[in-house]
């Protein structure tokens, strides 16, 4: 075998190699980040505004186009207030257990689903956006949340890392965009934000969100987006 034949082989297989490496990284994402680490959705779904005020209230943001999977429902519990920017909320309160299910992850889109159940709350997602890098990731989404007859949209952004067990250092922050006119006066106001954590560091990986009957006994601790 001549040696002219040998580096055709080197080469033809180095070619091979270098396209197979090129196409596993375009299936990472086919969206990108933009400047600030997060999609070109995600600036268009939250403006600079809010982002820089979750920022001044301390809420982590992950960001980068290679976030880990997150698919699953998980409890938050205990699930404190941290932080708001409503002058009359005391910080440390507790509220009622928080349950989330990310679900439909579709990473080259980095997009995923988000439904959450707190006390008497019941929020539906309609589409959230991911990104992350290695095990850590946050989620932005824009929540239609249901109570009794009142209907609110809320920006929702969870911050976290997976690990086998659950989602460890879990943050959810959420602000106001629209009420509706609140016109029962349950949900807090436009532009009103609160961030909170699951304060024990671990949110459990669960089967299933609890029954009704079950989240009706934890009405007697405050609800996230109550007044």
């Amino acid at each position: 075998m001549s040696n002219r034949f040998i580096s055709l082989t080197v080469l033809g297989l180095f070619l091979v190699f270098t396209l197979f490496l090129g196409a596993c990284k375009e299936k990472k994402s086919s969206v990108g980040v933009e400047d600030n680490g997060l999609t070109e959705a995600i600036n268009d779904l939250v403006p600079d505004s809010i982002l820089t005020e979750l920022e001044e209230l301390g809420m982590p943001i992950v960001t980068g186009d290679d976030p880990p999977s997150i698919e699953g429902f998980f409890w938050n519990t205990p699930f404190v207030l941290i932080a708001s920017n409503r002058p009359y909320d005391y910080i440390g309160s507790q509220y009622s257990d928080y349950y989330v299910s990310f679900y439909g992850q579709n990473n080259k889109k980095l997009q995923v689903n988000v439904d959450y159940r707190n006390g008497g709350e019941v929020g539906e997602g309609l589409g959230g956006f991911v990104v992350g890098e290695a095990d850590s990731f946050s989620v932005f989404a824009e929540l239609t949340v249901v109570v009794g007859s009142d209907t609110a949209f809320v920006l929702v952004l969870f911050t976290g890392r997976m690990t086998a067990e659950g989602i460890e250092d879990m943050y959810i922050a959420l602000m106001m965009l629209d009420n509706q006119g609140n016109p029962s006066g349950y949900f807090i106001d436009n532009g009103d934000g609160r961030i909170f954590q699951d304060t024990d560091g671990l949110s459990d990986r669960i089967e299933s969100f609890p029954t009704r009957a079950f989240l009706t006994d934890d009405l007697k601790l405050s609800m996230s987006l109550a007044r």
